[in-house]
């Protein structure tokens, strides 16, 4: 675990070393304000690596999304996974490899209510938190500051690190380095999560959740 540490502190690169009162408050305030964050448009690259037991895996995948509430979404991701999720706010389209596709009805319990804290999958109560320093992230209209927070929560199988760039004015993460290590099978997973452009409560195009088929794509039945 010293060694998986130490591969995301890396990752992250800090600058200088700053404090801030109370990371944990911090992270309260990140959970707060994604929670009350129902509509909202996001572009962003998830950088993977899966390496152990023999495994070594990469993946890169782009994701632009808009979410307006109630029910409404458009999810395309473009790369190394090529799922398509469309809510109308009816009608919910799901496509995840670009060759077939099925139509259900838009629920709830499915992908189309997504406040923010959904995409950010922030839990409570990490077993440690702390400031490592600042840093920035740049966005489509220019770079943005943001505190570095170093935070571990116990699980069962293993320990799940996340150090997490958060633009503190804003309660938002712009870069997640997410890793863990399974104690009884040595498999690491990290994963890179970094916000190229966003903006809260944006005025959407008509079309924007419109459901279009596919090209080329088959019909499949929903899943039960």
């Amino acid at each position: 675990m010293h060694r998986l540490v130490l591969i995301v502190m890396l990752i992250s690169a800090p600058i200088i070393a700053q404090s801030v009162d109370d990371p944990a408050e911090l992270l309260r305030r990140v959970r707060s304000v994604a929670a009350n964050t129902k509509s909202w448009r996001a572009e962003v690259v998830e950088k993977s690596t899966l390496s152990g037991g023999g495994m070594d895996l990469q993946g890169e995948v782009r994701t632009k999304i808009a979410v307006q509430a109630p029910l409404k979404v458009n999810r395309q991701n473009s790369g190394s996974d090529r799922t398509l999720i469309i809510c109308d706010g009816v009608e919910m389209l799901y496509s995840g490899d670009g060759h077939s596709y099925y139509r259900s009805e838009a629920r709830v319990e499915y992908q189309c209510d997504y406040p923010l804290s959904k995409f950010f999958q922030l839990d409570e109560r990490p077993a440690s938190v702390a400031v490592l320093g600042r840093d920035h992230v740049r966005l489509t209209d220019g770079d943005r500051e943001c505190v570095l927070v170093h935070a571990e929560w116990k699980r069962d199988s293993g320990n799940v690190v996340r150090i997490m760039c958060i633009d503190p004015k804003a309660a938002l993460i712009l870069r997640d380095v997410i890793a863990t290590e399974d104690e009884q099978t040595g498999i690491k997973a990290v994963t890179e999560t970094t916000v190229v452009d966003f903006e809260r409560d944006p005025t959407f195009p008509s079309s924007t959740f419109w459901i279009s088929l596919p090209q080329g794509a088959l019909e499949s039945k929903p899943p039960i």
